[in-house]
């Protein structure tokens, strides 16, 4: 057998004993640690496509499908498919339930009979649905009176009417028990508050689901590597663990017996060819020198300077952007900033979308059109604006073109035409920190920093999912630089101070931002008002202010219910001192982005207590106020609820330095 065959030999042999080891146990290990579902981002177990039934318990359809097209979902294998329309993490979806919707169009009172049905919890996992409204379904021969802050709607076909309470966030769980004893209790998915007598208006089949693994099944997959499995008796068992170890113990001595012969075998290749080689120099040197050439010499290169190919997104023309924003008309106009106006657009697949035209006298166009594509370009996650293209850079007109984001922005619907008392809950506030959390701790996991967070750029869809963009400011950022030196950019009053005095951008300049915005959540004050107090005309200064002094009472907002509902109050309380972190002077005092994110979970949970604090380094809390009116919660919480300093223990440093700037 000669030496090339021989060889070749050898490397099939190695070939089949890898694949051996890698297939031999069945098809359990063909499951993916994690897959990409299109525009929807990345899943892990229980999710998983339909295509792979048994890798996941919770099946998704059209995965494979082009990018935007609709994902279906089933919750259980025998459920029906619903459209997945967003993720706000990991274990939370929202979906849109289009046949429950139109049976509530056709027909409110006979839909509105049974609970809103979820699959019951398995073995494996527990599904629940995270905003819900709950209503009261009475036979009408009752005759029930219940107190003014409840609506009814009338259900004249049937024996019975609907009631719910127009003030959910108010306590009245007594007198709810008392004069809805003998009535149905039901939960539906909501969208919004029961502030009205129109239920359609509120009910929804658009919904936000939590996804619960069990204790065993968690720990088999995100601790031990395995798969949750039900024996024939339906009982829970994790699969694989043993298996993997004995495939890596396969694995490893396959590659190293078959690594070691393959060597050997090619060093005899080498020694024979290098003896041929010194037989024939000349003929070897001119191959070497012709592919040389190929490689180094640029007029031999056609595709050394390719835009498609760097950005790697699709290219429109000029012509197409026009007639999809009617020739750029002011009415379409959705908005201006400091590098373009944002148009709405309509193209010619039927997409909506919003254009962005950069300002021809900006000389910096170029560079921020550039930065914004290859922002964009590399990031996927379900919080962040898309980018569905651009025009050619050597175009004349730099243009955008972005997904379409409808419900405006959050600025607009606490500052703007949309603001009004009470049309934006606390849940829904509370969602929107979390999800804008989310997605700047993604960005500062990829290396990028976004440098102007802010609620102008916080976009909001139909439902009420964030979506954050305007990635113009935003800056690369290598995970082993600690800072960058910069000129100062960005919102006047969301700018770090220290990066304003220092010029020094880090992630926690975000952190610093993304306080703002959360103390604009709470308290619905703009982030600068010339009207208020010159100590106090940055929103930042009065937050610490009011947070230090244990008046965080006069910060919020009234609207939303803090002195009526503790749980809300808890909540406001919890998120006000985590923001109060956020806000520090000096950035080693503020949490990161993920620690942030982490903590905004757990204060929705009712877990904002850390596990990993010992005793001996929580501060003791401070003694209940005189008047006992619960305002105790205020102050000093915040010393039980993250390993940093408390207000209390920063007060001494901030004494001899103003935070205004």
């Amino acid at each position: 057998m000669a030496p090339l065959d021989f060889f070749c030999f050898l490397l099939y042999c190695l070939l089949v004993l890898i694949l051996s080891a890698r297939y031999g146990n069945g098809n359990q290990y063909n499951c993916p640690h994690s897959f990409s579902c299109g525009a929807r981002g990345i899943f892990h177990y229980p999710f998983t496509k339909a295509e792979q039934p048994d890798c996941g318990s919770i099946l998704i359809r059209g995965c494979d499908d082009s990018y935007y097209s609709p994902k279906m979902i089933q919750l259980d294998k025998n459920a029906k498919p619903i459209e997945l329309t967003g993720v706000v993490d990991q274990s939370t979806i929202t979906l849109s339930d289009q046949d429950f919707y139109k049976r509530l169009q056709d027909n409110a009172c006979d839909t509105l009979n049974h609970n809103y049905t979820l699959p019951p919890p398995s073995p494996f996992v527990s599904f629940y649905i995270n905003y819900n409204v709950t209503l009261f379904l009475c036979n009408r021969s009752h005759n029930i009176n219940p107190p003014e802050q409840y609506f009814k709607h009338n259900c004249t076909s049937f024996s019975y009417d609907i009631y719910y309470n127009r003030k959910p966030y108010l306590n009245v769980t007594n007198e709810a028990d008392k004069f809805f004893s003998s009535c149905s209790v039901l939960q539906f998915p909501t969208k919004d508050l029961p502030d009205t007598e129109h239920i359609l208006s509120f009910v929804s089949g658009q919904m936000v689901i939590k996804i619960v693994l069990s204790a065993d099944c968690n720990a088999c997959c995100n601790h031990r590597g395995g798969q949750c499995r039900l024996d024939a008796n339906q009982m829970f068992y994790c699969d694989n663990e043993r298996k993997r170890k004995y495939f890596k113990l396969l694995l490893g001595l396959g590659l190293g017996i078959g690594l070691s012969i393959t060597l050997f075998v090619l060093g005899i290749l080498i020694i024979r060819c290098l003896s041929r080689r010194k037989r024939a120099p000349s003929d070897l040197q001119n191959q070497s020198r012709s592919a040389y050439a190929d490689v180094t010499d640029p007029y031999r290169n056609p595709d050394q300077e390719n835009g498609t190919v760097y950005f790697e997104i699709p290219l429109f023309s000029y012509k197409e952007l026009e007639e999809a924003t009617n020739n750029f008309h002011h009415g379409h106009q959705l908005g201006s900033g400091g590098f373009g106006i944002v148009y709405y657009g309509k193209l010619h697949d039927g997409r909506e979308v919003a254009v962005k035209r950069l300002y021809e006298h900006n000389w910096r166009r170029v560079e921020q059109f550039t930065n914004e594509i290859e922002i964009l370009a590399r990031t996927r996650h379900t919080n962040l604006v898309s980018l569905y293209g651009s025009t050619s850079y050597h175009s004349n007109e730099l243009l955008l073109v972005y997904e379409y984001v409808p419900n405006h922005t959050v600025d607009c619907h606490l500052h703007g035409n949309l603001a009004r008392s009470g049309t934006l809950p606390w849940h829904i506030r509370m969602k929107i920190a979390i999800e804008t959390a989310s997605s700047l701790a993604y960005l500062h996991a990829s290396g990028i920093i976004h440098r102007d967070v802010k609620t102008k750029n916080i976009l909001l869809t139909d439902n009420f999912s964030v979506k954050v963009g305007d990635f113009g400011l935003s800056r690369l950022f290598p995970l082993d630089i600690t800072h960058a030196s910069t000129a100062p950019q960005g919102t006047p009053g969301y700018v770090d101070p220290e990066y304003h005095q220092c010029y020094q951008l880090t992630s926690k300049s975000d952190v610093y931002s993304f306080g703002v915005v959360v103390i604009e959540l709470i308290s619905s004050k703009l982030p600068v008002d010339m009207k208020r107090h010159k100590d106090e005309i940055n929103l930042s200064n009065l937050a610490l202010k009011k947070i230090q002094e244990g008046a965080l009472i006069e910060l919020v907002d009234p609207y939303l219910g803090f002195d009526s509902d503790n749980e809300i109050k808890r909540m406001i309380v919890s998120v006000a001192e985590l923001a109060f972190q956020c806000l520090q002077r000096d950035k080693e005092l503020r949490p990161s982005m993920e620690e942030v994110l982490k903590m905004l979970m757990r204060i929705e949970s009712g877990k904002d207590v850390p596990e990993h604090i010992v005793e001996e380094d929580v501060c003791p809390p401070s003694p209940p106020s005189p008047d006992g009116d619960g305002n105790e919660i205020e102050i000093g919480l915040f010393q039980k609820m993250m390993p940093q300093p408390s207000p209390k223990a920063v007060v001494d440093k901030w004494d001899s330095k103003s935070s205004t700037f």
